[in-house]
This record gives C-alpha cells, structure tokens and sequence, in this order.
C-alpha cells in the first residue's frame, strides 16, 4: 500500500543527531535514510542533484513534536511544514514550530530546502531557485516522516497534513500544494512570491525589487527557459486547471498586505482570481489598514506582523484536530506522476519511489500527417499509424492537430501574458432594454483593445449565458455586429436581446484597435493575435457577475467566422461555436489570400503556399471542438469560401463526433444565397445557441 522504497534501518535506528553526508540515491548507491529522533531535533537527507552544481546534495530538516517527543504522536497527530522565507534557515520568517505542534497537535517540520541561508539564496552567483527543487525537498522531508511513523507502526492522522511559510517560505508553501497537488489538507501562504515575473526574474524596473539573477541569454548557465518561468506561476490557469481535474481538495489560505512591494500585491490578487476560475478552495486575506491590531497584524506591507499568530488565526479552524481532513490517498500514496505542460513540453513529478523527483520533457518534434481530411488514424513518434477507436486516442490526435496549427500561427502565448485585464469603460449608452458599454482591456503586457459589451439594463436575476460576437472584415469592426452598420450583421445587439450577455471585440488593425503586427509584438500571425485577443475577452465575461462562466458560445461571419474557429480550438471554454461563411477546405481555398499581416505569413514564408505542405486543414479543426457543439452556415453561391469545401470538413468530422457520441452536436446550413449572414441562417444560428447555451 505504502511507498515500494523502505527505509531500510533508517527509521528502526536511532542515530547520532548530528548533520551526516548521504548519497543521493538517484544518483548513486542507495544509502541509508536516518531514523526519527525520539525528541525533538535535526536529521539529513538526502535530496534531488541541482543541476547549478552537479552531485551529492543533502538538506537538513528540524523535527518537532507535539510535545516535544516522539511518544506524544498520537491517532489525531497530523504533520505540517512550516518554511523559512528568502535567505533564511530553519524556521526564520514563518510559525514557531513548537507553538504550532502544541497548539495543533502536529509534527512540524522546517526545512534548509536548496539555497538556505543568506550565502547561497542571496549572495550565490546561481539563480535562485524560486520554488521548484525547494518545494521537492520539502516534500520529501514530509514523506520522509511519514514513511518513518508508518514503518514504526506508529498511528497517526495522515490525512491532516498541512504547510504554510512566509515570504520565499509562502512560495514554497505554494509549490509544495502545486507539485503535490492531493497530499494537503490545508495550506497558508503569507506573503510569498505568486510568480516569476521579468523584474524579479532578470533584476528589471518593476513590480519588486527581488533579484533572483536570471539570464535571458539561452546560452548562459543562469538562463531562465519560458518552461522554467511558468511553471513558477501559481497563477498558471493551465496548471490550476489539472490540479483541479486530478482532484486537489486543498484550502489555499492566501494572507497578503495591500501595501507588499516586495512581493507585489497585484500578483496576490492575479493568483486568487486565477484559483477562484478553476474551482480551486482559495480563501484570501488580503490585509488593509483597518485590520492593524498591533498585535497579530502590524503591517500591511510585507512584514505581516507575528505570523504564527497569523496561521492561527486565519486558520486555525482548518489546521485543529477537528478542521480540515483529506479524504483520498496522497500522492506519497498513489505513486502516480503529475504532469505540467509548459511552452516547450512537460514537467513531470514522478511519486514512483514514494517520494517526489522532478524532471522536464522537452515536447516530441511536431508529427507530421500526409492526409489532414483523413481523422481516423493517430500517428507516434515514429510515424506509425494506428487507428483512433478510444477519445484518448483523438486528444492525442488533437494535440498533434494544435501543434501544427501553431507551426503557422505560431505558439498561443504563455500564460504569462495574461496580465490584469484593468477593464475601462470609455462610455454606456442604452440601447432598447439593453446597456451598451464602451470599454477597453489590457490584452497582454503591450496592447489594450476595445470592445463593445451588451448587458440587460436590468440586473437579471440568474447569470446570463453569453456570447463572443467577431466580425468581418470592415473598416468600423466591432461597430457592425453591435448594430451600427449593416443591419443583416447585428447579430451581436440581435443576441443580447435575445438574453445574451455579449462582448464584441475589434480585430487587431480594425475599428479603433490600431496594431501595426511588428514581430517584436510578440506574435508571429495576426489570426494568433486575435486568438489571444479573444481569449482574453472571455476572460473578462468570466469576470462579470451577470454571465455564467460555463456557458459561453462564440460567432462570426467571414473574417469573424474563421477568428470564431480558431479562437475554439485553443479555448475550450467556449461551449458553442457558429461559424457562417468563414472556411472551406484549404485544398479548395485560395492559399495565398490567407498569407497577409493579418492573417498567416508563414503559409508563404515557411510553406511556400503549398497546400501539399500546410501542416493542417479545417477538416481538424472542426473535428477538434468534439464534443463541444458546432454549427457551419456556408450559402451555396459563396465566391469566398467553396461551398464543397465545407461539405468535405463537415463529412470528416462526422465519425470524431460519433466517437464522443454527441453526433447531434455537429450542424451545417447550406442557404441559397451569396456570401452573407441572411435572415434565416441567423435566426438558425439563434436557436442552435439557445439550445446549447440556455436550455
């Protein structure tokens, strides 16, 4: 049941309590593991090589009892971490142990994770570690203890286990719940740093004044990967997304000073946020200056004040003996790795020995498919073919789908840019029932984009579905679909009165969104650009109180038909997707009209508007959205989009539909009519939304 890697002798003898060398058994022989001390004291482990400097590592961890001995662990004994904050050892910075063991009846240990100490984590010339090899070996001095009282026979709660720190300690705590995302019951951050960022990173003007000497030269031993730098966001919605769906039961106690510039208070809120999208038990206490009592709180900056009191009290009801209980099996328990995917592949947290070992899997080369209208094979690494019977089959099949379409729109970006949207409300106008706000939002570090968003003038009395509206290639952009342009494109205005809360975003070079596409941008394609455009606009319905984050759909006419589609593929947040007039098969299509700034350059840069070539077709694209529920309005005299051409990706999306047995989910309408959004097909495309989005 328990770990296969026992601690031979280590916990069946007492050894001296002296700091003592040890192999680091990933590394080279096996070595003896020291016992539990039977009072209160240190022991050394061996931990995971630092690449910085390659061999033998080792870390000290200070053991504390309840009572001062390992007699007083009892049934109800839980254990707990309490860390040390940036530069510090033992228990600097954060809870007294000892108070906490008495108080909580828990076995509390700190930790000298990589870096301890001033010498190494402040005056060092490696980069600091900021979280990930420091949160490894806390873990193992936790699955250490554990893995010693149940040798011993020695009952206690294991399923009150809990951590907190303050500082690069709350850091720490952070990484800790994020790498071991079913082991904690309960965890307080207090101030810690939520994320990586540039000026903490690379020592830039900024948000902090943290310097944690980082190089963005790829050929420095200090250099900082964008892996490297997502994977410390605790904010990562991606990452606290797969905590989510691996099933973290966690209370996430975030205490953090309004005024904390050492470690930004912004970031603090950023975090939470993110943790409250994904579903994840997050309760902030964000400290302002009412809150100073002069005796726990003194601060609202990053001192905090006495922050053993602090756990206590913001707390307390989690970490008693009748508090908070994890109800499943650990991840000492399971065994089972846990894997992040960043930019450039994969960490991997391995719990194969009981204990955690990190490591990071570059992403496989892109595999390339000869057929792209063929949806029932899956190709490996080495190009074999198999046939996709199972839905794990086509989310590997999917994810091959991302990869290439990426190759020519290049990489979504990182979750990085999702900087604070800081939503500002140029005007409101009301319109019939309906309140049209005038807004701009920050797209990513260097760009805001304006938008239209439509709300009842009446608060609804239960959150709305709602819909992202894109337009079509048209001078005044988001104005059109919100009703000041060809009425025949209102379907915006004509969606929120039909209940819908709805935003209306200007394509970058359209409307008021001037955009000039320079590569230094950060964007490789304008139809990327939009993407993340649109990505972030659902981020800001997500944020209104009137809108039911669950259900958001997403249309588009022409321009705004294809935006809609490519926008769905890399958002699944999006629940319905209506495209009209907006693709046709590639091999139908005209390639190089799709290879302007606003549009894909590489097609002609990189793929020679060969369609031969062209790593992917719209026949994936609308297979990916399964088993979200699509609709394709293609008018049989379109002189734009080849009306067989949709036939054909509407014909080879079929079977991936019939797989997630959704068939009905998966609708075209062919109207009689030219390129255009006819009165019919709208109202078609109206109902298709209240079926997937309101009933």
């Amino acid at each position: 049941m328990h770990s296969p890697f026992r601690l031979k002798t280590a916990c069946q003898l007492i050894v001296p309590l002296i700091a003592i060398a040890l192999a680091d058994p990933l590394h080279g022989a096996e070595a003896a593991w020291p016992a539990l001390p039977e009072k209160d004291a240190a022991v050394e482990l061996p931990a995971q090589e630092w690449p910085q400097r390659p061999g033998n590592r080792s870390i000290r961890v200070s053991v504390h009892y309840p009572n001062g001995t390992l007699a007083s662990v009892g049934p109800k004994t839980g254990t707990m971490l309490t860390l040390h904050n940036w530069g510090g050892t033992d228990c600097v910075g954060t809870a007294d142990p000892r108070v906490l063991g008495k108080e909580l009846d828990v076995v509390v240990l700190c930790v000298n994770y990589l870096q301890s100490g001033k010498a190494d984590s402040i005056d060092g010339p490696e980069p600091y570690d900021f979280g990930y090899l420091q949160a490894l070996d806390a873990l193992r001095a936790l699955w250490y203890v554990h893995e010693c009282l149940l040798n011993r026979g020695k009952p206690f709660a294991v399923g009150r286990t809990f951590c907190t720190g303050g500082s690069g300690g709350g850091n720490v705590t952070l990484m800790a719940n994020k790498l071991a995302p079913r082991t904690f019951a309960c965890v307080v951050d207090m101030c810690g740093m939520k994320k990586l960022s540039d000026d903490i990173a690379f020592n830039l003007p900024g948000g902090s004044d943290l310097n944690a000497r980082y190089s963005r030269d790829s050929k420095s031993p200090n250099f900082l990967s964008l892996d490297h730098q997502e994977l410390r966001f605790l904010g990562n919605p991606d990452h606290l997304a797969e905590m989510k769906r691996l099933g973290t039961e966690a209370k996430v106690v975030v205490v953090h000073g309004t005024e904390d510039t050492t470690c930004p208070y912004a970031d603090a809120v950023d975090m939470v946020q993110w943790m409250r999208h994904a579903k994840i038990d997050v309760e902030p206490k964000f400290l302002k200056k009412a809150d100073i009592d002069g005796k726990v709180f003194t601060s609202t900056g990053h001192a905090l004040g006495n922050r053993t009191q602090i756990v206590l009290q913001v707390a307390g009801k989690y970490l008693k003996v009748n508090g908070k209980i994890l109800s499943g099996k650990n991840d000492f328990e399971r065994k089972e790795d846990i894997r992040y995917r960043t930019s450039g592949g994969a960490f991997v947290i391995s719990y194969a020995k009981g204990y955690p070992v990190g490591r990071f899997e570059p992403a496989p080369k892109f595999i390339e498919y000869p057929d792209h209208t063929d949806l029932t094979q899956v190709l490996d690494a080495s190009g074999k073919k198999a046939a996709i019977v199972t839905k794990s089959d086509w989310e590997t099949r999917r994810h091959h789908i991302v990869n290439n379409v990426s190759r020519v729109m290049g990489p979504l970006p990182s979750p990085l840019r999702r900087v604070p949207l800081d939503v500002k409300e140029i005007d409101r106008v009301e319109v019939g029932k309906l309140i049209r706000r005038h807004v701009t939002f920050q797209s990513d570090p260097n760009d805001r984009v304006t938008a239209y968003i439509f709300v009842p003038t009446i608060k609804p009395t239960k959150k709305l579905p709602a819909i992202l509206a894109l337009h079509q290639t048209t001078r005044i952009g988001k104005g059109e679909p919100a009703g000041l342009g060809v009425k025949d494109m209102s379907y915006g205005l004509e969606l929120a009165e039909r209940g819908f809360a709805v935003i209306i975003p200007d394509y970058p070079s359209f409307g008021e969104h001037k955009y000039d596409f320079a590569p230094e941008r950060g964007y490789v394609s304008g139809s990327m650009k939009a993407v993340w455009d649109n990505i972030r606009a659902v981020d800001l319905l997500e944020t209104m109180e009137e809108v039911d984050p669950e259900r958001i759909g997403v249309i588009g006419h022409s321009l705004g038909g294809h935006n809609a589609m490519f926008t769905a593929l890399f958002d699944r947040r999006l629940k319905a997707i209506v495209s009209s007039c907006g693709f046709s098969s590639m091999r139908k299509d005209d390639l190089p009209s799709w290879t302007g700034l606003t549009y894909m350059p590489r097609i002609k840069t990189e793929f020679a508007n060969d369609v031969q070539r062209l790593p992917f077709d719209f026949h994936e694209i609308v297979a990916g959205f399964a088993p979200r529920a699509f609709l394709a309005v293609a008018t049989d005299k379109d002189d734009d989009f080849d009306v067989s051409g949709v036939r054909d990706v509407m014909s080879a999306a079929e079977p991936i539909y019939k797989l997630h047995g959704v068939s009905d989910r998966l609708s075209a309408h062919y109207p009689k009519a030219p390129h255009s959004f006819p009165a019919d097909a709208r109202k078609m495309a109206y109902e298709f939304l209240d079926k997937h989005l309101k009933d």
